[in-house]
């Protein structure tokens, strides 16, 4: 093989092998999104089964649990839309929306952090049985 035919073959490998990485971020972002689905629905279970339903500390989690899985939706839909895209101005528009969800998944933690901390401190004489 000569030096440009070569050059070109070590060129189109490279690109596909950021193709299948690329993927792979994108399935780990949905997989991500099932498991904020399961969370949410556990807690909201949880909370639901709660004989004292005044626990703010426990709706902020759930609130927080929300927030994060919403973030991680747009991001998981963001980065899907994303593979393949060849125009820059949609390509752009989609990695702000994926920096928007990366922020609600912040905003959604920090807002449990706050809940999970109110939560040790209503139930300081008996500790809950989880806090997420």
């Amino acid at each position: 093989m000569n030096g440009s035919k070569q050059i070109n073959y070590e060129r189109e490998e490279k690109e596909q092998k950021i193709v299948e990485l690329e993927k792979e971020v994108a399935l780990g972002l949905w997989i991500q999104v099932i498991g904020q689905f399961i969370e949410v629905k556990g807690l909201s279970g949880l909370l639901q089964l709660e004989e004292d339903v005044n626990r703010l500390g426990e709706q902020q989690i759930l609130t927080g649990a929300w927030i994060r899985t919403i973030g991680q939706l747009l991001e998981a839909l963001s980065v899907q839309s994303q593979l393949g895209e060849k125009d820059k101005i949609k390509l752009f528009q989609e990695q702000k929306i994926a920096i928007t969800g990366d922020f609600l998944v912040a905003v959604g933690s920090a807002y449990e952090v706050i809940g999970g901390l109110r939560v040790l401190e209503e139930e300081a004489v008996e500790p809950p049985r989880i806090v997420p």
